[in-house]
């Protein structure tokens, strides 16, 4: 997968240079693997969760509708102005993706302003089928045990995996540290459709606000994919 839009927004929005994006490919690099892997699929529960076959794809418009509202934001957040998309498809240590996602939709907020400023993003990448999503899922998470040290827009970048409550079929955070700010951003395998949150600034970092995005975007696109 690719590093989430977060970082390249906040990179407008206080001047620091952020980018994030994860999913799918060759590369990595960086220092030794952690112990244990930070990717965690949920415990089995009484209920039976929905095949990967349940979840229809959606087009474009439908996707868009499945991210999360300004509603469901904490307070004080405002939809952010739509950034241009240069066509970058910056990845974590330059990895090759397995796949390319189908349709892939983001919607961004921001809080506050100057130093303060805090910048969240939710996105949806919605593959061919379940089993390309899940490769690249793996993909992601195999990349991050080695890649701690990157460089993006000309700044030393360093990742770090981070523990997130498990959601969806499987889940995986990830620490992104560079000289102007911080970003936590959490992703999310859910049938055919890899879900990512971020949220990051100057001066802070909540990993609260990225796992209960993370939850809440869960939900919203499986009660539309399932529908």
């Amino acid at each position: 997968m690719h590093l989430s839009r977060t970082v390249t927004i906040l990179a407008t929005a206080v001047t620091a240079a952020i980018t994030l994006a994860a999913c799918g490919g060759d590369g990595g690099g960086g220092a030794e693997a952690p112990p244990t892997p930070s990717a965690s699929a949920p415990a089995a529960g009484p209920a039976a969760s929905p095949t990967a076959a349940a979840y229809k794809p959606l087009d474009k418009a439908a996707l868009t509708q499945a991210l999360l509202p300004l509603k469901s934001m904490p307070a004080g957040y405002s939809e952010a102005p739509e950034e241009e998309d240069d066509g970058a498809d910056k990845t974590f240590c330059n990895y090759r993706q397995p796949h390319t996602a189908k349709v892939e939709v983001s919607r961004s907020y921001q809080k506050g302003g100057g130093l303060n400023t805090e910048v969240a993003v939710v996105t949806l990448r919605q593959y061919g089928t379940a089993a390309q999503a899940k490769a690249s899922f793996d993909k992601l998470a195999e990349v991050l045990q080695t890649c701690r040290k990157d460089t993006l827009n000309g700044q030393r970048v360093t990742y770090a995996l981070m523990n997130l409550p498990e959601t969806g079929e499987a889940t995986l955070g990830v620490r992104i540290e560079m000289e102007n700010g911080t970003v936590l951003q959490g992703f999310a395998l859910v049938g055919p459709v890899l879900i990512s949150t971020g949220a990051g600034g100057l001066m802070s970092a909540d990993a609260d606000v990225v796992a209960d995005l993370l939850g809440k975007q869960v939900n919203r696109y499986s009660a539309a994919a399932l529908a």
